[in-house]
């Protein structure tokens, strides 16, 4: 079944509610797996505009998005002669980062002309790959041995959702902040100040295969 561009959409917005960090000893829940949260060298929450284009390269910025979902995103094009496209978006809503951390890697085997126009060349020498295997062209089968039973499936779509909760680091400014008695009691059940994460794993079907992954992890919300 082809992957047109409105289920595309619909996809996206349906995952769009979802995430928040990685910081020191998960708390309860289950966090996206280390090894499915980096793609070409960049790593959700962990990099930021200043680092993806000190790896990557500088290109085009641009804001999409409304409301609630908006995003600043940069873009990045295979010059293998296809037409895949490598995205790289940060929450631009006010739960955004003041540094524009990584919160969204969109990979896509078959992108538009208009999406892939300004985007720069990517570097050949970047590994299309999570850590974890996952990639394009994947069988629904590999995937689903990759990362498990899927959240929701619909026929053409496996999706991943991911909830928990970690502690701040004591040693950082967002700890510093909410480490306060009146805090404590009021957000954390007076225990240590810990943020709320929430990731996803999305995964675009054509032909029973990987066409589209797309990666998404959130830390920005604490109380």
């Amino acid at each position: 079944m082809p992957v047109t561009p409105r289920k595309a959409a619909v996809i996206t917005t349906v995952i769009s509610v979802l995430f928040v960090a990685n910081l020191r000893g998960q708390s309860s829940g289950r966090d996206l797996p280390r090894g499915f949260r980096s793609l070409a060298g960049v790593t959700l929450t962990r990099d930021s505009a200043a680092t993806i284009r000190a790896k990557l390269g500088p290109t085009r910025e641009r804001r999409i998005g409304t409301g609630h979902d908006v995003y600043e995103r940069w873009c990045y094009r295979l010059t293998d002669g296809s037409r895949a496209l490598l995205e790289l978006m940060s929450d631009a809503s006010d739960m955004g980062t003041p540094g524009q951390a990584l919160n969204v890697i969109r990979l896509r085997a078959d992108a538009p002309s208009e999406d892939r126009d300004a985007c720069a060349p990517l570097r050949a020498s970047a590994e299309l790959s999570t850590p974890g295997g996952l990639r394009l062209g994947l069988s629904s089968e590999k995937i689903r041995q990759l990362l498990g039973r899927p959240t929701r499936s619909r026929g053409d779509s496996l999706i991943y959702d991911f909830d928990a909760k970690e502690f701040l680091r004591p040693d950082s400014r967002a700890y510093e902040l909410w480490n306060t008695p009146e805090y404590r009691e009021s957000c954390f059940d007076a225990g240590l100040p810990y943020a709320n994460v929430r990731a996803a794993v999305i995964v675009l079907l054509k032909d029973g295969r990987a066409a589209e992954i797309r990666l998404e992890r959130y830390d920005q919300s604490v109380c």
